[in-house]
C-alpha cells in the first residue's frame, strides 16, 4: 500500500509554494514508513534466505544419513545370475547371502474365462432364460438376476462388474453377429472362476473352464514355495524379487547378496557435494560481505555442522579420519572426495567403513543433530521462519495503520493551504481592483497614467 502522488490546485500566485510546503510534509511523515517498508524488504529476504539455507542443510542431513543408512545395511546389493528369468525388486538387509531358486515349473497368472457361446446382440439377444447366475470366485460364491430388460450380454457385464466379486467381465466383439463374454480375475493366482446360468436348475456352465489361473511354483535352496503372485517379498528378509519365466530342468537361478563398496563411494561422493553446498551457504553470511543473516544462530549452527563433519575421527580402527577414506579439505574450506584413495582400502577393512559413518557412533549420528535444524514443525529454521511471518504480519499492520494517518494530515495540510490559497486569491483579487482604480483615477484628473 503506497501513498498516491497528490497534486495542489490554486488560484493564488503562491500556490506552487503551497504545493512545495504539501509534498515536503508528506516527505517528513513518510520517513517512518519508508523505514517500515524496507524492515519489511529486508524482512522478506531474510526468511527466504533462511529457507534457502534451511533446505542446503536439509540436503546435507539426507546425505549423511543415506551414508548411515548404507553402512548400516553393509552397502548390501543384490545381482541375479540370469537377468531374463530373475529380478531383486528391492534390497533392506545386512546379510549377505547366496539364494537358488530351482524348478520354477509355473509362474503365476490369473484366470479368465469366455463364455462357451456367442450371442448376435449384446444389447438385445437373451442371455439366459431363468435370468439368475451363480458367480464363483475362488472360494466366494456370487447369486444374482437379471432383470427382462438387463437380460443380454451388456446387462450381465454390468451386472457382474458391480458386484465387486474381484474379477472385471469385458464383451468381445469378433463379428458383427458374434459377441462373447470374457471374465477376467483382478489378481494372479490359481483360483475357480466359473459363471453358471440357472444354478437351481439347468446349472448350464456359462463360461470355458480352459484358463483358471495359476501359481508361481518354484524351489528355494530345495525348499517348496508356492505364491499367487510373480513377486515375492516375504520368503528372503529383507529382499524382494520376481521371477519372471521358468526354469529348464537342473537350470538354477541365483540371487548374490554381497557388500558392494561402490555404494559407499556414491554416499561419499553425495555427501562431499552437500557439505561443499552448504559451505557456500554459510560463507555468503560470513565477512566483510555478509548478506543479512550474518551473526544469526542458524548461521552459527550451521558452521558447527560442518565443522562437526570435518573434524570427525575414530579413536580405534585402521580408518580413523575422512582424510582416511579419500575425502580431504582444501585452505578455502572446499571437501574434495579421491576415489582412487577409497578404492585402494583393503576389503578387510569393509567393517571399519561401516563403522565409521554408522548411525551409532559414526559420523551418521551427525544427521540425527541436524534434525533439530530441520524439523519441519520445531526445527531452528521452521520456528525462525514462523517469526518472520509473524512481523511481516505486524509490519503490514503498522504500515497501513501509518499510511492512514500520513493521508489524513496530507488531507488536514490541503484543507488549510486550499484556505489560505483562497483567502489570498481573494486579497490579490482586491488589490488588483484597488490598482485598476487608482490608476483610473491618475487617468482621469492628471491625464496620464502612473509610470
Amino acid at each position: 500500500m503506497g501513498l498516491a502522488p497528490l497534486a495542489f490546485s490554486g488560484i493564488s500566485s503562491y500556490s506552487q509554494d503551497f504545493q512545495t510546503i504539501l509534498q515536503r510534509a508528506t516527505t517528513i511523515a513518510s520517513f517512518p514508513l519508508e523505514a517500515l517498508k524496507t524492515e519489511q524488504a529486508d524482512l522478506t529476504t531474510k526468511r527466504q534466505l533462511t529457507s534457502d539455507l534451511n533446505a542446503t542443510v536439509a540436503a546435507f542431513q539426507s546425505a549423511l544419513q543415506n551414508l548411515a543408512d548404507t553402512a548400516g545395511e553393509r552397502a548390501i546389493s543384490a545381482s541375479v545370475s540370469d537377468a531374463d528369468k530373475l529380478r531383486v525388486d528391492s534390497v533392506n538387509t545386512d546379510l549377505p547371502a547366496t539364494y537358488s531358486i530351482t524348478e520354477v515349473t509355473s509362474l503365476a497368472s490369473a484366470a479368465s474365462e469366455s463364455s462357451v457361446a456367442s450371442f448376435a446382440d449384446s444389447a438385445a439377444t437373451s442371455v439366459s432364460a431363468t435370468g439368475d447366475f451363480r458367480l464363483t470366485v475362488g472360494s466366494e460364491t456370487f447369486d444374482f438376476t437379471l432383470a427382462a430388460e438387463e437380460n443380454n450380454l451388456i446387462g450381465l457385464r454390468d451386472k457382474i462388474n458391480g458386484l465387486g466379486a474381484g474379477v472385471t467381465a469385458t464383451i468381445f466383439t469378433v463379428s458383427a453377429t458374434e459377441n462373447y463374454l470374457s471374465i477376467s480375475a483382478s489378481g494372479t493366482g490359481a483360483k475357480t472362476l466359473s459363471l453358471v446360468d440357472d444354478p437351481n436348475g439347468a446349472a448350464a456352465s456359462f463360461l470355458t473352464a480352459d484358463n483358471q489361473g495359476s501359481d508361481l511354483e518354484f524351489k528355494l535352496n530345495g525348499v517348496a514355495v508356492s505364491r499367487t503372485t510373480n513377486q515375492v517379498n516375504d520368503l528372503i528378509p529383507g529382499v524382494s524379487f520376481s521371477v519372471t519365466d521358468t526354469t529348464a530342468s537342473g537350470e538354477a537361478l541365483a540371487i548374490s547378496l554381497t557388500s558392494d563398496r561402490s555404494k559407499i563411494a556414491d554416499g561419499i561422493a553425495e555427501f562431499v557435494a552437500a557439505y561443499n553446498a552448504l559451505r557456500g551457504k554459510v560463507a555468503e553470511q560470513v565477512g566483510p560481505a555478509a548478506g543479512l543473516l550474518s551473526g544469526d544462530i542458524l548461521v552459527r549452527e550451521a558452521q558447527d555442522y560442518l565443522r562437526s563433519a570435518a573434524s570427525f575421527g575414530l579413536a580405534e580402527g585402521n580408518l580413523q579420519s575422512l582424510a582416511d577414506l579419500g575425502v580431504t579439505f582444501q585452505q578455502t574450506g572446499e571437501a574434495t572426495f579421491d576415489e582412487g584413495v577409497f578404492s585402494a582400502i583393503s576389503t578387510d577393512d569393509l567393517e571399519d567403513i561401516f563403522t565409521f559413518f554408522g548411525e551409532e557412533t559414526g559420523l551418521g549420528q551427525l544427521a540425527e543433530r541436524v534434525e533439530g535444524f530441520t524439523n519441519p514443525v520445531n526445527g531452528l529454521a521452521a520456528l525462525a521462519i514462523s517469526q518472520f511471518d509473524l512481523s511481516d504480519i505486524r509490519l503490514d499492520q503498522q504500515i497501513a495503520d501509518l499510511t492512514e494517518r500520513i493521508s489524513l494530515t496530507r488531507a488536514s495540510y490541503l484543507e488549510k493551504l486550499q484556505a489560505a490559497d483562497a483567502l489570498l486569491g481573494q486579497l490579490e483579487n482586491q488589490q488588483s481592483i484597488v490598482d485598476a482604480s487608482i490608476e483610473s483615477l491618475n487617468l482621469v484628473l492628471l491625464g496620464k497614467r502612473d509610470e
